[in-house]
């Protein structure tokens, strides 16, 4: 299978932007989405997938299970499910591919913050 950034569907909100390359009806067990950040993504868990980001481009600091990490390009974050975090920019814009295992389900995604 293959998936391209020119055939990925657009979602985002005000400092967030990211491309879908596939969902859970392409491929249970793993999905993918290129990322652009400009601000702060939001507190949030899965309870279904694990995720792998894979910092690009920029320079941003993720907030895991209540730890800060620094995070700078070539730099790979993986949160395991269940675990609250979030991730903003540290100036800039951020770029990271990310992959669910499985694939996203909009379901299992737990918003923290109000």
């Amino acid at each position: 299978m293959k998936y391209s950034l020119k055939d990925a569907n657009e979602i985002g909100w005000e400092g967030f932007k990211a491309w879908v390359y596939n969902t859970s009806e392409d491929f249970p067990n793993l999905s993918g989405l290129y990322i652009e950040l400009s601000n702060r993504h939001g507190k949030v868990k899965s309870t279904k997938s694990d995720r792998a980001y894979l910092v690009l481009e920029g320079k941003g600091l993720f907030t895991i299970d209540g730890k800060d990490i620094p995070v700078e390009e070539m730099d790979l974050v993986i949160v395991p499910k269940d675990t609250p975090y979030d991730y903003k920019t540290e100036g800039g814009t951020v770029k990271m591919f990310l992959i669910h295992s499985p694939a996203y389900d909009r379901d299992a995604e737990v918003k923290l913050d109000e």
